[in-house]
């Protein structure tokens, strides 16, 4: 499997230095960790990987620096490498250099300096899962097309392999890469067709100061735990409940049915499952719930919008627990 290549870009060096020794740990073996002061050795190290058979993965660069500033590399970037997931550092408050890389360089992310250790390298591994998805997609195009054509000489196979393919890439587009779980896309889609039809409850569920599983294990630890805690949920929801991951340590799950009192229950029993459940590693640790239920003429976002202010009033109850807005 070939290296992935990021480059971090900063004029001051003990900011780079920094960075490469920060990512190199977070990102394992598989990552390889440039660095460039400016952004003219950023365009050379790009084109001599080029040269190599290479393509940058990730660019994480400083906004103002002299010669070519931030936003001017990530778009020139953008030009030779339009594959890569930009992200730009910017410690100003003007929102031009942003705007600009938005739009020239299809920027991934932003990170106001002075920067947090925890958002670099969730940034990056995000960015990063970004970058490999996008390949593996590129990678299965690639193989409809050809597949396309030995299948125009076996008529009788076509239609089978085709559906098959589409399939597949439904699947990829819609699955969480970490836990295998609904997208939050997906998710959002599922909402809207299930409050449609007015029969859905909806549980959110968010690790409790999941932060800390982060500092004090690593992010790898705490990236087992979320994988620990998907197959824990999956195995405790019943038929025709939804679940997916929502975003970082939040899970949503749409319960078949829109009586509040047994959605109510299943959120309870999560809440206790995950309580009582030791995560290799790490130990125990705990989960508070927000829950809330279909009123007659509600929206899906309406519906959430309760959920989420039921998962803020359980955690200022003092975690652990399970709190509902009929």
């Amino acid at each position: 499997m070939s290296d992935s290549f990021v480059l971090c870009v900063d004029d001051d060096a003990a900011v780079l230095n920094a960075l490469r020794t920060l990512l190199s740990q977070a990102l394992g073996p598989g990552h390889v960790v440039e660095i460039a002061e400016s952004g003219e050795e950023a365009l050379e190290i790009e084109q001599e990987l080029r040269a190599q058979g290479h393509e940058l993965s990730v660019v994480i660069s400083d906004y103002i620096m002299p010669g070519i500033r931030g936003d001017e590399l990530l778009a020139r970037l953008h030009q030779a490498s339009p594959n890569t997931v930009k992200i730009l550092l910017t410690g100003q408050s003007e929102l031009d250099g942003i705007k600009r890389a938005n739009n020239e360089a299809n920027l991934f992310q932003f990170l106001e300096k002075p920067f947090d250790n925890i958002d670099v390298v969730d940034s990056a591994r995000n960015a990063s899962l970004t970058y490999a998805h996008g390949r593996a997609r590129a990678s299965t195009g690639a193989q409809l097309l050809r597949a396309n054509a030995e299948l125009d000489r076996q008529v009788c196979a076509r239609d089978a392999e085709l559906a098959r393919m589409e399939a597949e890439l439904a699947r990829l587009d819609a699955i969480d890469p970490l836990t295998g779980l609904s997208n939050r896309p997906h998710l959002e889609d599922l909402l809207a067709q299930r409050s449609a039809q007015g029969d859905c409850a909806l549980l959110l569920l968010d690790v409790d100061d999941f932060k800390s599983v982060n500092e004090r294990f690593g992010h790898h630890a705490g990236d087992a735990v979320l994988v620990a805690l998907a197959a824990l949920l999956a195995a405790q929801a019943r038929a025709g409940d939804v679940l997916g991951r929502w975003e970082g340590q939040q899970f949503l799950l749409l319960a078949a049915g829109s009586a509040l009192a047994p959605a109510q229950a299943l959120a309870e029993a999560l809440r206790a499952g995950v309580a009582a459940h030791r995560f290799d590693g790490v130990g125990h640790t705990t989960a508070s719930v927000g829950v809330s239920a279909m009123r007659a003429g509600e929206s899906g976002q309406s519906m959430l919008a309760r959920a989420e202010l039921a998962l803020q009033r359980a955690k200022q109850g003092g975690r652990n627990r399970v709190h509902a807005e009929p």
